[in-house]
């Protein structure tokens, strides 16, 4: 092994460092838009453009001139190939390697050993629906696929002969329905967005805030919480986040509470099969299920269909929730919340609007309500100038609210982002335990919570 260190260009600064996240690290982060864009740079390009995968290490060279065999793959190495670790790779080890092809023989470039092993990979469930009471369920299993198919689900049916890990659904064949675009206000409201597929620490949040029990249920009543979009991507608990809300929503509205799903331009990206910035380990994973992994979030799909029902912007109360934020040139349109909402579902792929406004295409355009950041000093510039305060009152006015709530850009805290407090921005940085917060509406004040629970009461309008 050591020869064979010797011809590879070490290269330090990349050495794999633990997250928070169980099995995960954070050198994966960063690999994310590499193996994304290079796998599309071989897909586009021909034999020599570079290409990567993720997968399982089975034998590592032991002398000079021998090939590392990664996924079942020999692959050759140069002088040049640089190995990016800080510690001896293991066979079972997962890996990134980014290779081209040369004369039929596949040659490394880079080798980035992963500190999590094939084995101790799980993932799902995923639910495809086969037909009107057909459901096929995919899973991963320490490492393996693992596919099921129930047949004869005429109603709701919980499925709870999962391996491994996998705790129980609830498959219900009716498709879900969309929601209104504006509601009353509740007795109270918690709102949180981007949480990027952290799914402990959206646990940890909810459990100390009394949202969901020590069994992650729901015990807030008659409470509504609204998820601001973007709880995918990034993370590696995507499906856990997924599931999670996916069944609270349902328990919420058994005793009068509910959950609100405002989608983000992530749920959208990965509808539309832009996998830019999905985890390394949904790249394994999907590689060994045999698809991408839009298709596993696509319109015959449990979490797809229940993607697809859901709105843009919603109005509760007097806060006006919507992802990025709602642009000037969007108002112009003078759209109502179900219009608006409406185009948004209907421009959700695999439909492909050509629209040239936000009117016409909310999904894809830069003023559309899932790109839209001209409420900042620093990115106004890029959508025309930041929005001014009368622009915003107008906005306000037209959906009968007075705050706009989003996520998208990420603030230091959550609160207001000037002294008007007409709007108030939710996105902070959820895999730093630190930095977890919600927006709490109760009694008619606004209130910041961090992540052990504690209050401090938002100033607004001063």
């Amino acid at each position: 092994m050591n020869d064979v260190l010797e011809q590879c260009r070490w290269k330090k600064g990349l050495g794999l460092k633990k997250s928070n996240e169980k099995g995960v690290t954070k050198m994966m982060y960063r690999w994310l838009s590499v193996v994304a864009l290079l796998m599309s740079w071989g897909m586009l390009v021909g034999q020599e453009a570079p290409q990567a995968m993720i997968e399982e290490i089975q034998s590592i060279p032991t002398q000079a001139g021998e090939p590392w065999v990664i996924g079942g793959q020999e692959f050759t190495t140069l002088p040049s190939t640089a190995l990016n670790a800080n510690k001896q790779p293991q066979p079972g080890d997962l890996a990134v390697v980014e290779f081209v092809v040369r004369d039929g023989m596949l040659v490394a470039t880079t080798v980035q050993p992963l500190a999590i092993k094939a084995a101790e990979v799980n993932d799902g469930p995923y639910v495809i629906w086969r037909g009107p009471s057909t459901a096929e369920v995919l899973m991963m299993n320490a490492g393996q696929v693992v596919r099921k198919t129930y047949t004869n689900i005429a109603g709701p049916r919980e499925i709870d002969d999962f391996p491994g890990f996998q705790q129980s659904i609830l498959l219900d064949p009716t498709p879900p329905e969309s929601p209104k675009s504006v509601w009353s206000r509740p007795s109270k409201l918690m709102a949180i967005s981007d949480l990027e597929g952290n799914y402990e620490n959206a646990v940890r949040f909810l459990q100390a805030s009394q949202i969901i029990d020590s069994k992650q249920d729901w015990i807030w009543g008659e409470g509504h919480l609204v998820l601001v979009g973007d709880l995918v991507d990034r993370g590696s608990q995507v499906t856990e986040v997924m599931w999670l809300f996916h069944r609270l929503e349902r328990q919420a509205r058994k005793v009068g509470g509910d959950v609100h799903y405002i989608l983000g331009n992530h749920e959208a990206m990965v509808m539309g099969g832009d996998l830019r910035y999905i985890n390394p380990k949904y790249h394994f994973v999907t590689s060994r299920m045999k698809l991408d992994y839009d298709r596993l979030f696509a319109e015959d799909t449990e979490i797809g269909r229940w993607w697809r029902s859901k709105n843009g912007v919603e109005t509760v109360g007097n806060l006006f929730f919507v992802h990025g934020g709602y642009s000037p040139i969007l108002d112009q349109a003078q759209l109502t919340a179900d219009t608006l909402n409406r185009r948004i579902r209907e421009g959700l792929a695999p439909a492909r609007p050509t629209g040239s406004t936000p009117a016409t295409n909310p999904v894809r355009h830069q003023h559309g309500p899932f790109w839209y950041r001209g409420y900042f000093d620093q990115y106004g510039s890029s959508w025309g100038g930041k929005a001014t305060e009368e622009e915003i009152r107008n906005i306000l006015e037209r959906h009968g609210a007075e705050h706009v709530v989003i996520g998208h850009t990420v603030v230091d805290n959550v609160g207001p982002l000037d002294k008007t407090g007409a709007v108030i921005g939710i996105d902070v940085k959820w895999r730093d335990a630190e930095k977890c917060q919600g927006l709490l509406q109760e009694k008619g004040e606004l209130w910041r919570v961090s992540i052990d629970g504690k209050r401090e009461k938002l100033e607004l309008g001063k």
